[in-house]
């Protein structure tokens, strides 16, 4: 077996990507309605996520749905489009709770500003400790814009609830988990414009040792990458790797968690090499998680139409990998290009920021719908979103996936409510 430390990361090569068609029914997201309601209308919406275990389910509290939520308010921003695309200079976390898992309301901000350590909080995961009753952890990326600076971190609270609602307790303080190394991961001192964000834990079924993915970057500067035939896969004849393709360096990045997590101790951790990179192809892998499923190993990853490199192209939405071998791969792309479900050509930007739940349930964002009858990449006049989409459903079997449901705005289903049902497993079906 190779170790976990020497292994070669898995490529999502050009060859790969030259795959992505959009508007397959099986791999794109519905066209949603210019009337599409909103959740909160005091509030911008984004980067969302259910309270889940380290493990993986989406489980209620008392009785309550609850959700994170990147959010900044409209009245500081403008609630126009200038705001809506200035929103991430004032996020912070909030969050939610339903008792329906369809009807939310805001219950304030999840942190407490003594616990910020930089102005910006942006994205991560809500994670019920494991062993307790009501410790949670708020893994998130402690961001300085200004400065370009990002570090994965975690603060920890309390979660209460009664019939009335739900409320927190504790984030007073944060602890940085780690920082991006120049050896494994690019770091500014390489890379000033490097992405290092958006921290995912969970416990390796193979190992049960707690890990950590994140987005990074291959290590060095974008643009003095040499795409080799490692990154460029099985070209057809006569192709030729396009112009800039080495401003493309994501990474799927991992690190392995080396003080205690019964303790509560997120201070030191194992950096490791990449799982997943897609030099020569694309910039940003945002938000990766995992989901185990049927002795496979799933990774998903969001990016953009934006930043696909070299005269690629691909639709903003979720993309995947899986691994027959466990978390260290190697990996494939699945549906043999990458794509799991894209936005349609006729709305190219109207969702982001997917995420995919062990039961295979899909929540995202709105971001922007265009006009009846304008040219979708240009509209003269769109509607701004700011709000949960509606979300989906998808079927994995082996390295393929099919979307096959669509549900209510900002949905959320929960395992351990499935569980006291006695109902059929809801987890997708092979």
């Amino acid at each position: 077996m190779v170790s976990s430390n020497a292994r070669l990361p898995s490529a999502w090569t050009i060859a790969d990507a030259l795959k992505v068609h959009a508007d397959d029914p099986t791999t794109t997201m519905p066209v949603i309605a210019q009337d599409f309601p909103v959740i909160d209308d005091a509030l911008w919406q984004w980067d969302t996520g259910a309270l889940r275990r380290i493990t993986g389910e989406t489980v209620t509290f008392k009785g309550w749905y609850v959700m994170w939520s990147l959010v900044a308010e409209r009245a500081q921003t403008g609630d126009d489009a200038a705001g809506w695309h200035n929103r991430n200079a004032f996020a912070f976390i909030g969050y939610y709770y339903s008792r329906n898992g369809i009807d939310w309301t805001f219950g304030g901000r999840l942190l407490n500003t003594s616990a910020d350590l930089r102005p910006d909080e942006w994205s991560g995961s809500l994670i019920m400790r494991q062993g307790s009753e009501n410790v949670v952890d708020m893994f998130y990326t402690s961001v300085n814009t200004d400065v370009n600076q990002s570090v994965p971190s975690v603060s920890t609270g309390t979660i209460h609830a009664d019939d009335s609602g739900v409320w927190f307790e504790g984030f007073t303080a944060t602890t940085e988990m780690f920082s991006a190394d120049g050896l494994h991961y690019a770091n500014a001192s390489q890379d000033p414009y490097f992405d290092f964000r958006d921290p995912h834990p969970f416990i390796n079924p193979a190992d049960g040792q707690v890990y950590c993915l994140f987005e990074g970057n291959v290590p060095g500067m974008r643009g003095d990458f040499v795409i080799t035939d490692r990154e460029a896969g099985h070209l057809p004849p006569g192709y030729t790797v396009g112009e800039g393709a080495g401003y493309g360096a994501a990474a799927i990045g991992i690190a392995r968690l080396v003080s205690s997590y019964a303790q509560g101790d997120f201070s030191r951790w194992e950096m490791l090499p990449a799982l997943v990179t897609a030099l020569g192809v694309n910039d940003q892998t945002e938000r990766p998680h995992v989901v185990f499923h049927n002795g496979l190993t799933y990774l998903f990853t969001i990016s953009h139409h934006s930043t696909y490199t070299g005269g690629l192209e691909g639709p903003d939405g979720v993309y995947g990998f899986v691994s027959r071998h466990g978390i260290f791969g190697p990996y494939t792309p699945l549906n043999s290009s990458g794509l799991v479900l894209g936005n349609p050509s006729s709305a190219p930007y109207e969702t982001y920021s997917h995420f995919v739940d062990p039961m295979g349930y899909v929540q995202s964002f709105i971001d922007t719908l265009p006009a009846p009858g304008t040219d979708p990449q240009a509209p003269a006049t769109y509607r701004i979103g700011g709000t949960l989409a509606p979300t989906v459903r998808i079927v994995l079997e082996d390295d393929r996936t099919f979307l096959t449901e669509v549900h209510d705005y900002g949905q959320i289903f929960a395992f351990d409510e499935w569980a006291a049902s006695n109902q059929p497993d809801p987890r997708p079906a092979t």
